[in-house]
């Protein structure tokens, strides 16, 4: 029998080859693919916890001001108790609080800031009875 020609063998290598690169490069090309779908996830799931991020931190702010205005309404409760004639420390042992806390209730409903006047607008103007001028 006759050996091939080393031009048969040569060409019968080449497509080997590239029947082995075809394979690699479909191969290549779908690990591309998938990691591409890895950083679209990747990406998906940070912007999920950054909305739930966003959404807790407003349940948390009205949270606190819900609490702040509970905390209003106990010290005004705190003065009406001690509007009706109740002494300090009567209030304090019936609820719990110690002087210092009834103090910080107290200054809490006395501090409570007036609502402010929209800019460029005056309220009117207070005289005190002794500031009337004798006309």
């Amino acid at each position: 029998m006759a050996t091939p020609r080393k031009s048969a063998q040569q060409l019968a290598a080449r497509e080997k080859a590239r029947t082995k690169a075809k394979e690699l490069t479909e191969r290549h090309e779908r690990l591309i693919e998938m990691a591409a779908e890895f950083f679209e996830q990747q990406e998906q799931a940070e912007l999920l916890r950054a909305e739930a991020k966003k959404k807790a931190e407003a349940i948390l702010a009205k949270a606190e001001a819900d609490a702040q205005s509970a905390v209003q309404s106990a010290a005004e409760t705190v003065k009406a108790m001690l509007g009706a004639g109740e002494a300090r420390s009567a209030v304090a042992a019936r609820l719990g609080l110690s002087g210092a806390e009834v103090k910080r209730m107290i200054d809490l409903v006395t501090e409570r800031p007036e609502p402010a006047e929209p800019d460029g607008v005056e309220g009117p103007e207070v005289t005190e009875p002794g500031d009337v001028e004798a006309a």
